[in-house]
């Protein structure tokens, strides 16, 4: 089994603050109409199927 090295604690925060960037811009984008309305059609479909398991809330 290769042993591990660790990184320096410099570089790991800024590899840590450079990953942070990434996530915040990502989580600010706007959700797409195309993934919106494709959760739609399964929300809609999921409403219609009689449950194969137990409802939200209910249950277990």
């Amino acid at each position: 089994m290769p042993s591990q090295t660790q990184l320096p604690a410099e570089l790991q925060g800024q590899i840590g603050k450079r990953l942070r960037e990434a996530y915040n811009e990502l989580i600010c984008e706007p959700v797409p109409d195309r993934f919106i309305n494709l959760l739609q059609q399964l929300k809609e479909r999921e409403d219609k199927t009689p449950g194969d398991g137990p409802e939200k809330g209910q249950g277990g």
